[in-house]
C-alpha cells in the first residue's frame, strides 16, 4: 500500500495524491525486468493504513511507536463493499486490525463497477505482460531522459517495447528517444492514442516501436 500521506513513494511534494500515482507506478513495476510482487490493497490504490496505538498488533510498532510506521499499516483489511460492517472482510464485531475509513471507498464492489478504476487497471496491465514476450523475459535497456523521467526499452526476439514514465513534477521532452515509439499500448492519463513528444507530470505509457532491437 501507498505510505501515510497517501502519496506514492516518489510522488512530488507538489502533486496532489490521486489514483493515478497508484496507475503509474503499477504500469512501472510491470514493465521491469523480474518477478512482479503486488502487496494487498496495491491493486486498489490503497494509502497506508492508520492504526491508532490501542489497536495496534505489531510488536515492532508498538515497541517504537510513534517513531516507526510498523507494518499493521499494510495489514488492514481489504475493503470489499462501503456500507457493510468492516467493509465486508468480516463478521466479527472486532476484527484483527480495523478498517482504515479511507479504504472505504475504494472497495471492491465499487472498483468492479468503474472501468477506470485502479482495480480495471490492474487486471488490464497484468494481462499485457503475460501476453508480451518482452516484458516476461526481455532484456531491458535504459535510456538518457530529462530529470524526473525513466524510459528504458525491453526487447525479445521480434518484439520491442518502449516504457516511459515522467516521475517528476515537470513536463518533460521525450523526443529525443530512439527508436521512436509507433503505438501506444497502455498508458496512464495521456488522452491521445499516438505516442506524445512530451510527457506531463505522473503520467507514462508502454508502446510498441515496431522492431527489435
Amino acid at each position: 500500500p501507498l505510505p501515510p500521506s497517501g502519496k506514492a513513494p516518489l510522488q512530488p511534494d507538489n502533486q496532489k495524491p490521486n489514483h493515478n500515482w497508484a496507475k503509474l507506478y503499477g504500469l512501472l513495476l510491470t514493465a521491469l525486468r523480474g518477478n512482479i510482487i503486488l502487496y494487498q490493497g496495491e491493486e486498489l490504490g490503497l494509502p497506508q493504513g492508520k492504526v491508532p496505538f490501542d489497536k495496534l498488533q505489531d510488536p515492532e510498532a508498538i515497541a517504537n511507536w510513534p517513531h516507526t510506521l510498523g507494518r499493521d499499516g499494510a495489514r488492514t483489511p481489504i475493503p470489499w463493499c462501503q456500507d457493510a460492517a468492516n467493509a465486508g472482510f468480516s463478521l466479527a464485531k472486532t476484527p484483527w486490525l480495523p478498517v482504515d475509513t479511507r479504504h472505504q471507498g475504494l472497495n471492491v464492489e465499487t472498483q468492479e463497477h468503474d472501468n477506470s478504476s485502479n482495480l480495471h487497471f490492474f487486471r488490464q496491465i497484468l494481462e499485457i505482460r503475460a501476453a508480451s514476450p518482452a516484458l516476461k523475459y526481455g532484456a531491458i535497456t535504459f535510456l538518457e531522459t530529462p530529470e524526473g523521467g525513466l524510459a528504458f526499452l525491453r526487447s525479445y526476439q521480434n518484439e520491442t517495447l518502449l516504457c516511459a514514465f515522467n516521475l517528476g513534477a515537470q513536463t518533460i521532452a521525450i523526443d529525443m528517444i530512439t527508436p521512436p515509439p509507433q503505438r501506444i499500448v497502455i498508458n496512464v492519463d495521456l488522452p491521445q492514442t499516438t505516442p506524445p513528444t512530451m510527457l506531463p507530470a505522473g503520467t507514462g505509457f508502454i508502446a510498441s516501436t515496431g522492431k527489435a532491437k
